[in-house]
């Protein structure tokens, strides 16, 4: 009995610094963790890489049954940043609503209900047409955006428009990287060119 009680205690001690190391190690945007390094996240990718830049990753993927990009951003050769982008094309553009919520349905059955929920009008002209909600995301009258969170990690889910070119895209941002990233934007902002 002993013997049994000193096994166990002995299996215990061997496998706490595993599963530690496992938390800590927990895949936060696909086989990546926040932080990691631009040559780390490119060994993790077994994809073909579609474009390359200094702090930028771009594959070709499917997410959902529909053809997306896959980004990679880092600062300071860190990972801060992952997305989706729908790069499927409509004729029918309430198609792009229909990607949106199948996107929203493959995410709550991952990350449970949505954070926030909400669509924006800013202009009211199609609004009691539900045949032209495609045309208004379009032209940027209506935005569809959906937030979640984990411990890490914030992830958005929005479809946009503008100029009659609709985006759809998926964002996963490491939370610990968030103040640093809108530092960056606003610098870039306040930039002359």
């Amino acid at each position: 009995m002993k013997r049994l009680a000193f096994l166990l205690i002995l299996l215990i001690v061997l496998l706490c610094p595993r599963i530690l190391v496992a938390a800590e190690k927990e895949m936060t945007f696909r086989k990546t963790t926040w932080g990691m390094s631009f040559a780390e996240v490119r060994a993790s990718e077994s994809l073909k890489i579609f474009k390359q830049e200094k702090d930028l990753l771009i594959y070709k993927v499917i997410v959902g049954g529909k053809d997306m990009m896959l980004g990679y951003n880092f600062i300071d050769d860190q990972l801060v940043m992952g997305k989706y982008l729908l790069t499927e094309v409509h004729t029918n553009k309430n198609d792009y609503i229909s990607d949106y919520k199948d996107f929203k349905k493959i995410l709550t059955k991952k990350y449970g209900r949505p954070k926030t929920d909400e669509i924006f009008w800013r202009n009211e002209l199609f609004k009691n047409s539900h045949s032209d909600w495609g045309r208004a995301v379009s032209v940027g009258h209506l935005i569809y955006l959906s937030t979640w969170e984990t411990p890490s990690t914030k992830i958005g889910l929005a479809l946009t428009g503008d100029n009659f070119k609709i985006e759809c895209f998926i964002d996963y941002t490491g939370k610990k990287f968030v103040k640093l990233i809108e530092k960056i934007r606003d610098q870039e902002k306040s930039e002359p060119f």
